[in-house]
């Protein structure tokens, strides 16, 4: 999932610049443009849709009534015709007037042809309308657009001395703050799968173990990866609450308090520099502190990363009684500033996480994604070192530590040293930890594009080669803003071509093709042969030799025997007249009915 967590600038992605989209179906070849200029192009594509139809339309009806119309000889065809046939051309881009006006007819109902014409009326109303709607979307394709090289910002994380490390502390935990304030979005939410907590044991003096398991995926569509969608980052982990890791409580004397000091041994090793306590004078409000080991052997060989959570609830006060490993409560002593205050000995938190990198049935860790490990994954090295750095460790263990007070979810029912303790859990506090590392994860390379200005000053831009340029295949990848459209340039031609096409064959078939003789029923043609026609058929019915002028008045009293013309292929009643080549203007004309 897509996870825009601030604006971008404008100078920080490339408009009107052809690029690969990693759709989650796979890259699509797309051009990005401003908002106002995809809504336009929309607008026009749908008139042109609406066009391209009638010109099929007009091929379609063009082709169905030259094979009715060739029936008929060419020099009675005009008055021969069903008059629904001029109805059907004339009206062949407006399908509901075209439905209306043969419907509310109800001699046509009573014959099964027109029925059934009517009936595909109203299929081809409901194919081009379902046209008209289905088809201008697909020309968007989302709001996203290449980044601009220039604008990327990668901080060197190669140097772990504590200057260095100092220094890029305050650079990145506005990208953390971004991914927690992300957690409150349901669709975020759905992409990531936290257990309930479950018992697994209890300690000595009655404490529930709990385990609490969490998974979620980062697709290369996620990242913004443009020719690598189908990447897929797995990352599943494991937590429990460890008692074996607590130490010692050590009271100390504070004015007229007395607050217990928790030592804890990290991992269990009790050495000096494993220790780490926790009290009261970490803070008012309950706070916890993270840590992370190096990568070991999981699924594969440095797949799995090993982190811990320490919380500091110890003599925090609450309202309400508590029952959660991280804050079970007792009475709290006389004149506290609640009746409740949480026991000293709260559990650590040790976690397990394996991060699996896998592209078309091959997978790797992230400490190898080259070509070898993924075949056709074909991504350069300094793009692969930046997913090393910020991805190399559990990356929930990184949100905990840069977000340091504002990590925990009981945090924020805190008011001064007191909180609620009932509504407090492990569970909860690890869940909306999780939900911001999946953010921070999708979002490391969209992050680049965000540092404040003049960050390369405080830490170098490993980005960058030595002469200022951004180093080759680092900016291969796209980020996401309001103003952004990504229109598919298949849809961008293909809609101006199919209707070119279109009125092209249209065009060729009315003026070059027998099919023109359908032209004939244009409404003011076929308005100008009837008057011309008058009310009788002109057309001979059969060749006569000269009559004299004595007999012809004679003759041409003499009426011809009466026949039927039945009825056409539409299902009404024709009716023609045989003319006596030596009449005019229907004088002499014997009537056929």
């Amino acid at each position: 999932m897509v996870v825009s967590t601030a604006n971008q600038l404008s100078s920080t992605y490339n408009l009107w610049q052809r690029f690969t989209f990693p759709s989650k179906t796979g890259p699509r070849d797309a051009v990005a443009v401003p908002r106002s200029v995809a809504d336009q192009l929309n607008s026009a594509y749908t008139l042109i849709i609406d066009m391209a139809l009638v010109q099929f339309l007009t091929i379609l009806f063009a082709v169905s009534l030259y094979f009715y119309m060739r029936r008929f000889d060419p020099r009675d065809r005009v008055t021969k015709l069903s008059p629904l046939a001029p109805t059907i051309w004339n009206k062949r881009s407006d399908l509901v007037d075209l439905i209306m006006e043969t419907g509310t007819n109800k001699e046509n109902w009573k014959n099964p042809n027109i029925t059934l014409l009517l009936i595909l009326f109203l299929i081809l109303w409901v194919g081009v309308k379902a046209t008209g709607v289905l088809v201008p979307p697909l020309l968007l394709l989302s709001n996203a657009a290449p980044v601009n090289p220039d604008a990327i910002y990668s901080p060197d994380r190669s140097a772990h001395t504590d200057p260095a490390t100092a220094a890029l502390f305050p650079l990145e935990v506005p990208r953390f703050i971004r991914a927690l304030g992300s957690t409150v979005d349901q669709e975020i939410r759905k992409q990531v799968n936290v257990s309930q907590a479950k018992t697994i044991g209890e300690t000595s003096n009655g404490e529930d173990i709990l385990q609490i398991d969490y998974s979620y995926n980062a697709t290369g569509a996620d990242f913004g990866l443009q020719k690598y969608p189908e990447l897929v980052l797995k990352v599943v982990g494991s937590c429990v609450t460890e008692y074996g890791w607590f130490n010692q409580t050590v009271p100390v004397a504070y004015g007229n308090k007395i607050i217990a000091l928790d030592y804890y041994n990290l991992w269990g090793v009790r050495e000096e520099s494993s220790s780490w306590d926790s009290s009261l004078f970490d803070g008012r409000q309950p706070v916890a502190s993270f840590f992370a080991q190096g990568a070991t052997a999981g699924a594969l060989p440095l797949s799995n990363g090993t982190w811990a959570a320490i919380v500091s609830s110890v003599n925090r006060t609450s309202f309400s009684p508590g029952t959660d490993p991280w804050y079970l409560t007792g009475p709290a002593p006389t004149g506290s500033d609640a009746p409740y205050m949480v026991l000293p000995k709260r559990p650590a938190l040790s976690c397990w996480e394996d991060n699996i990198w896998s592209y078309k049935g091959h997978n790797t860790s992230v400490d190898d994604l080259s070509s070898t490990a993924l075949p056709g994954f074909e991504i350069s090295k300094d793009l692969q070192d930046i997913f090393l750095l910020t991805l190399g460790s559990p990356v929930v263990s990184a949100v905990g530590q840069h977000l340091q007070s504002s990590a925990l979810l009981s945090t924020t029912s805190a008011s001064d040293q007191v909180f609620d303790a009932s509504s407090s859990s492990v569970h909860n506090d690890l869940e909306r930890l999780i939900q911001a590392a999946y953010v921070a994860t999708v979002n490391v390379l969209t992050d680049l594009t965000l540092y404040p200005v003049g960050a390369s000053r405080i830490v170098p831009n490993a980005a960058q080669s030595d002469s200022g340029q951004t180093k080759d295949g680092v900016a291969d990848f796209v980020v996401w803003g309001p103003d952004i459209k990504t229109l598919s340039t298949l849809v961008l031609i293909a809609v101006p071509t199919v209707f070119v096409g279109l009125w092209l064959l249209a065009l060729i078939l009315m003026y070059y093709t027998p099919v023109k003789i359908v032209t004939a029923l244009d409404s003011s043609d076929l308005q100008v042969k009837l008057v011309a026609a008058g009310p009788q058929d002109r057309t001979p019915a059969s060749a006569s030799r000269p009559r004299s002028a004595d007999n012809q008045s004679g003759l041409d009293a003499k009426q011809a025997p009466a026949t039927s013309s039945g009825n056409n292929a539409l299902g009404t009643t024709t009716t023609s007249y045989n003319v006596s080549p030596n009449t005019e203007s229907g004088l002499g004309a014997n009537k056929k009915e």
